[in-house]
């Protein structure tokens, strides 16, 4: 851990950025309607080329019949697509609420925000557990720095991919469990019989607008004709297999990796402190490597520098190896091994830690978000209100800001086309008609598309 730690440490720059991009990308995704719409008044908004500034181009196409032009159609239409998801009434709750029930889904949610953010900074932190391990391994013959940077982006493909496919067997798994409710309220319902050949959804297509229309079909029917199943209604275990063997793999590789790498460096600080001691441990060994003999034999004669040479010898010994006693070697092989397997114990706790990470993954796809085709829109449609009058007052409000926000877009469209046209000038019927511009709002608009 505190490897990793000073991993991170090490690159805090690429830690923010990653922190910061997941936080933005777990934002983005539980708000991803809000998202859209920022981004529709920012295309339409944005100077020169932005959609207002090319659609008030065009001041000569108009529809004959209801004499509206076609720029303005065009913002309009793209404001409506938005209108529409919130155009709801009393009976839109209504029709939601008994869509989830009768999947068998009214009460649950989407994944949380906080458990997205979670999610991915668990997801960080194996990256960099997992970049610590493979940074020697990724691109070999490489420098360190490109090594690391390399090992960082594996990881966290690794681990992106793990979020994404625990996340699909948590889904397959919640359905599998409505999926034996379906066969289990059959059974029942044919007094133990096993005709699995009659289980089968109606042949009409159930959505939340006809969702009343099987009202009088048996409850698992109705359950049934609301799912994407096989024609045997069967649970499959595909996607959770699938991930298990991954998960495992990655578990077992990365243990195996960190041994590896444990052990070499087991070896590299035996040479490294052999490699100190033969050059530190006699004083006078940088004068046998110097070619002391043919000195001393200069200065005292070649029987001076023999007996010299036999007196550091009785001193400090030939090797440095031979200087090692049998007790400090039986010391070091017992330190190695306490290294070891403390090492690998070590390991085999963060191999559990990262399959305990994974079933925690498999448990919030199995808690959260839905298996019926159309339940997530009902649940967002709902939004969770307790109440049909919190659920009316909330679309209510909603439904007036985007229309507001579509009528001043509108009219911002409407006063570049006058321009333009004062610039250009065109013909006296298209004057005409830009100037009379008060019918063409965008209330008017909707009037057209409930038609």
């Amino acid at each position: 851990m505190e490897k990793i730690w000073a991993f991170i440490m090490m690159h805090q720059i690429e830690t923010l950025l990653l922190g910061f991009g997941a936080i933005v990308l777990a934002f983005i995704i539980t708000h991803w309607q809000e998202v859209k719409f920022w981004w529709l008044n920012f295309t339409y908004n944005f100077p020169i080329i932005g959609k207002i500034s090319r659609l008030a181009q065009d001041i000569e196409g108009f529809d004959e019949k209801h004499k509206w032009f076609y720029s303005e159609e065009r913002l309009c239409r793209d404001y409506y697509n938005f209108y529409e998801k919130v155009d709801k009434d009393s009976e839109s709750y209504d029709e939601a609420k008994e869509y989830l029930h009768a999947a068998g889904e009214l009460g649950r949610k989407p994944t949380p925000t906080f458990i997205w953010i979670m999610i991915f900074v668990l997801v960080i932190v194996e990256a960099f557990g997992f970049a610590y391990v493979l940074a020697g391994f990724t691109i070999p013959g490489a420098s360190e720095a490109t090594q690391q940077k390399g090992a960082i982006g594996v990881a966290a493909m690794l681990a992106i991919l793990l979020v994404w496919l625990t996340h699909m067997t948590g889904q397959e798994l919640h359905k599998n469990t409505l999926i034996k409710k379906i066969r289990r309220w059959y059974k029942n319902d044919n007094a133990g019989g096993s005709n699995w050949r009659d289980l089968k959804p109606d042949e009409q297509l159930i959505s939340i607008d006809n969702t009343f229309d099987d009202s009088s079909s048996p409850n698992y029917i109705r359950m049934l004709n609301r799912l994407d199943v096989n024609d045997k209604v069967k649970t499959t275990y595909t996607k959770t297999i699938l991930t298990l063997i991954f998960i495992f793999a990655v578990a077992i590789g990365a243990t195996y990796i960190r041994h590896q790498v444990l052990t070499q460096e087991i070896a590299s600080s035996h040479e490294t402190a052999m490699n100190i001691f033969n050059e530190d441990a006699s004083p006078f060994a940088g004068a046998e490597n110097a070619g002391s003999d043919d000195d001393i034999g200069a200065l005292f004669g070649d029987d001076a520098a023999a007996d010299a040479k036999e007196d550091l010898s009785s001193l400090f010994g030939d090797n440095a190896k031979d200087a090692t006693t049998p007790a400090e070697k039986n010391t070091a092989a017992i330190e190695d091994e306490t290294n070891q397997k403390g090492g690998d114990a070590t390991f085999i706790v963060l191999g559990l830690m990262f399959i305990f990470i994974q079933i925690l993954g498999i448990f919030f796809g199995m808690h959260w978000d839905f298996a019926g085709r159309e339940s997530k829109e009902a649940y967002e449609c709902l939004r969770g209100f307790a109440t049909k009058k919190a659920f009316l007052s909330y679309y209510d409000r909603v439904k007036t800001h985007i229309a507001r926000v579509a009528q001043q877009q509108l009219q911002k469209l409407q006063h570049k086309m006058n321009i333009i046209n004062d610039n250009t000038g065109t013909d006296a019927e298209t004057t005409a008609l830009l100037r009379n511009n008060k019918e063409r709002t965008f209330r008017q608009y909707l009037t057209f598309e409930d038609k």
